[in-house]
């Protein structure tokens, strides 16, 4: 049985402070920055991830994660700043939106 991520990842974003889980086998340190239901109506995370495993290198900007695929989440106690220049609040990948960054860091978009 998953466990319910939605008030822990929704906690990590009104703190902003990062979040650590395993994913496709990989370890990952991310920014969470909006929780909600993609358009296909899957419950996922936009994040940057910027610690950990990553399969593609990728790190530095915002990707989806599905929360089903999310496993030995984490919040800690690291803050960041949200200064992600891509970062959509609106984010058009989602359908519905549980909870995100409000804003970005002065002088961002």
């Amino acid at each position: 049985m998953p466990i319910d991520t939605t008030s822990p990842i929704c906690d990590a974003i009104r703190a902003l402070v990062l979040v650590e889980f395993d994913y496709a086998g990989r370890h990952r340190i991310v920014q969470p920055y909006l929780h909600g239901s993609t358009r296909p109506g899957k419950e996922s995370l936009r994040a940057v991830q910027v610690g950990g495993e990553s399969r593609s290198g990728g790190f530095g900007f915002g990707k989806i994660w599905e929360i089903a695929l999310i496993e030995n989440l984490q919040v800690t106690a690291a803050s960041f700043v949200p200064d992600d220049p891509s970062y959509a609040p609106n984010d058009s990948a989602f359908a519905t939106i549980h909870c995100r960054v409000a804003r970005l860091a002065p002088g961002r978009r």
